[in-house]
């Protein structure tokens, strides 16, 4: 939940400030590398990381605090398309280590998500709660 949590947080935030700033200044992002994507300045980019990244890793972390079944699919999504974001704007925009720190944190959340046990959760979904009781 940590590191889901704390990659919400980042993303939410520099989402922001690209969306606020699409010049790219409060993160030093200039618009220039954009030239090989379909956008001219940081604003659209922006508001996808920080509503598809940062709402999917925040789902994913509010998701485990409940024990949440979905809890691990969704994270396995989040993680998956974190590696696959970081990979495309490797290839397509231009490398920094950062992206390569944050498709670790991508594929470490899969992992981890992977390893939990299946019946990790102690909540019941709404069918199976249905089922029990016709026993």
């Amino acid at each position: 939940m940590g590191i889901e949590f704390g990659t919400a947080a980042a993303a939410l935030a520099g989402g922001v400030l690209l969306a606020l700033r699409p010049d790219g200044a409060f993160l030093h992002a200039g618009p220039a590398v954009l030239r090989r994507t379909p956008f001219s300045t940081w604003r659209i980019p922006g508001l996808l990381l920080a509503a598809g990244c940062g709402g999917g890793y925040a789902v994913a972390g509010v998701l485990h605090a409940r024990r949440s079944r979905a809890a691990r699919f969704v994270s396995v999504a989040a993680g998956s398309a974190l590696v696959g974001l970081e990979a495309w704007e490797i290839a397509v925009i231009e490398y920094q280590l950062l992206e390569l720190v944050f498709a670790g944190v991508g594929a470490a959340v899969v992992v981890l998500a992977l390893r939990l046990p299946a019946a990790a959760s102690s909540r019941r979904l709404p069918l199976e709660v249905f089922a029990a009781r016709r026993r």
